[in-house]
């Protein structure tokens, strides 16, 4: 092995194992998955069910973010279905955003007040320039959250391709 030189900087980076985690207090790790319904949030609660169901107790927290007059969400309810066939139970909140609150600042005060361990979101992938400009939730999210956050990116659709 070669010896560096003293101002170059040696990083290690291990494999993060999420499989039957148990926390300090020996209960499960606490997951929070925030879904709005679409392709990235679909990945998003798949991976969630996954990790979940590795797990004797899960501690699986689905949430949906919306304006109090918004009601329950298709995307709540869909999500609902979808873990009921996995046979993995899991708690279902609708979250009301507030006026001045955004949605990623929601999603992490939600994930502060449910002392999670880890939270899910869901990417759908926009180039760039369409992220820089519009932003995005995953990206903000991950500069306000306490906890670590992984961004799950939906497959791409596949384009026809031309004859």
């Amino acid at each position: 092995m070669e010896a560096t030189s003293p101002d170059v900087e040696t990083i290690l980076v291990e494999r993060p194992r999420v499989s039957n985690r148990i926390d300090a207090k020996g209960g499960p790790m606490k997951i929070l998955v925030a879904t709005d319904g679409s392709r990235g949030g679909d990945a998003a609660l798949r991976l969630g069910a996954r990790l979940a169901s590795r797990d004797e107790r899960p501690a699986l927290t689905v949430v949906t973010v919306g304006r109090p007059a918004d009601g329950e969400p298709e995307a709540l309810q869909r999500a609902s279905r979808q873990l009921q066939e996995r046979g993995i139970s899991a708690k279902l909140r609708h979250v009301h955003a507030t006026s001045h609150a955004t949605v990623p600042e929601t999603i992490a005060r939600e994930a502060e007040r449910l002392r999670a361990e880890l939270v899910i979101v869901g990417s759908e992938g926009r180039d760039t320039l369409q992220e820089w400009v519009v932003g995005g939730v995953a990206l903000r999210l991950i500069y306000l959250s306490r906890c670590p956050v992984l961004v799950v990116r939906a497959a791409r659709r596949r384009r026809p391709q031309a004859r």
